[in-house]
């Protein structure tokens, strides 16, 4: 996190992106905002799939709001519905929760799992399936170096922590986009490290004392936590990499955990489980 502020990588404002439709999960709050400003200000149309629709968010016409509970299946496969047969060219899975207790999802699943990882799934994989992608469309997963905290991506971990659990999903977002680049090359695949963020996110803007004052002074806005979504979505950015805020492509060593085929090609195929009935 040191001076990570004056070393993220910021995205250039072309190309344009106009004509095109870029759909994200929790595009009208937080971080999902400025990305969602971002592709607005280069001409894009924007769906924001969020749990509430939010009022007075910039984008007017270029922005549509459509309901979506990312921890409900059946949420995701009617938002899915509601964005209609325009075309997707562009997918950022921005949405993600961090919790500090245990709480299970209406599908019986661990929420984190379910937000971060299962409903981010179903998305696209409906998306494929009803044929909404456009040709050469992107995939970008939000993914993040708390990953490394991690060695498995559980359905319902059990000994539940709120670090190894979000640091679970995040590494799975990584499998994700590593299956989606094996499975399906036609489609471009990222993941990404958005930063350490100051935000309501993970509790960070509403801490007090020390902690609070070291916050300020570390991590970074909601702004510059856009900033390597962007470049994944509009930038010449080889697929099937992560891409991180500061250090830009990474390059990941065959014994890292995100590395792992046989624990990503499990991943995969249970996730395609769970979501068989939608399909």
């Amino acid at each position: 996190m040191f001076r990570q502020g004056a070393r993220t990588r910021m995205c250039p404002p072309g190309p344009r992106l106009d004509g095109k439709t870029a759909l994200i999960t929790g595009g009208s709050a937080g971080v999902g905002e400025y990305v969602s400003r971002g592709l607005i200000a280069r001409g894009a149309k924007v769906v924001s799939l969020s749990r509430g629709i939010s009022q007075g968010k910039r984008g007017g016409s270029n922005l549509q709001q459509v309901k979506c509970d990312l921890s409900c299946l059946q949420s995701v496969a009617d938002a899915v519905g509601k964005v209609g047969n325009q075309k997707i060219d562009i997918l950022i899975c921005n949405s993600g929760v961090i919790l500090h207790d245990h709480k299970m999802a209406s599908d019986d699943i661990e929420m984190t799992f379910a937000v971060n990882v299962l409903g981010h799934h179903l998305l696209y994989r409906l998306l494929m399936e009803q044929g909404k992608f456009a040709e050469d469309a992107r995939i970008v997963m939000t993914s993040g170096d708390a990953y490394i905290m991690a060695q498995t991506c559980d359905v319902n971990p059990l000994n539940y922590s709120s670090n190894r659990v979000y640091g679970g999903s995040k590494l799975g977002n990584l499998w994700q986009m590593r299956e989606l680049t094996k499975r399906y090359p036609a489609l471009k695949s990222y993941a990404v490290h958005p930063g350490v963020i100051l935000s309501g996110f993970g509790g960070f803007a509403e801490q007090g004392g020390l902690r609070s004052w070291l916050a300020q002074r570390l991590l970074i806005s909601e702004e510059l936590g856009a900033q390597a979504a962007l470049i994944a979505a509009t930038q010449d950015v080889p697929s099937g990499t992560y891409w991180h805020n500061v250090w830009g492509l990474m390059d990941l060593p065959d014994g890292d955990a995100s590395m792992d085929q046989q624990k990503s090609a499990a991943l995969w195929n249970q996730l395609e489980q769970l979501t068989e009935a939608y399909f």
